[in-house]
């Protein structure tokens, strides 16, 4: 064993009592020693040789322990920032409910044609020629009631062209 890991190892429970005046916390002052050990092992070629090993190390721990303070104060500022957005959602109000079952009442009033037309085409998006094979009819006839179902959903809900376009 190096002089250097028998000096670290002597001066662990030096090391604990620091981290436990940082975090005041036992759980998180053992973290923090073993970030320290850990970045001191890896960092060993800075070590003066010479020089204090319990300043290096308490100076790495308090760089650690900073360091993640900085990073959890961090992520707090990221979580209320979603959470505040979160609440910025804004929920459905009563005159789209309202406008929605005006919607579906008067699709329900259109003669059956042009009810499926509308379904099939206007809001599954489906192929016209697909469906054109699938019932025998002709293209021109699903359009044409796609056409007049969608000129008697606008008259049903009072809605010129330009008002559904936008």
């Amino acid at each position: 064993m190096s002089a250097f890991h028998r000096d670290l190892t002597a001066l662990l429970p030096d090391l604990n009592r620091f981290a436990r005046s940082l975090t005041r916390n036992e759980d998180d002052a053992h973290d923090l020693v073993q970030d320290c050990v850990e970045r001191a092992l890896k960092k060993r070629a800075l070590f003066q040789d010479g020089t204090s090993l319990k300043s290096w190390l308490f100076t790495l721990m308090r760089n650690l322990f900073v360091s993640q303070k900085r990073r959890q104060a961090v992520d707090r500022k990221y979580l209320a920032q979603v959470n505040h957005d979160a609440w910025h959602v804004q929920p459905s109000n009563q005159m789209a409910h309202v406008f929605l079952n005006e919607t579906l009442k008067a699709v329900r009033s259109l003669p059956v044609h042009e009810q499926q037309a509308l379904i099939v085409l206007g809001l599954n998006d489906e192929d016209q020629q697909l469906i054109a094979r699938k019932t025998g009819e002709p293209v021109g006839t699903l359009k044409s009631r796609l056409s007049r179902g969608r000129t008697h959903l606008r008259s049903t809900l009072k809605l010129s062209a330009e008002a559904v376009l936008n």
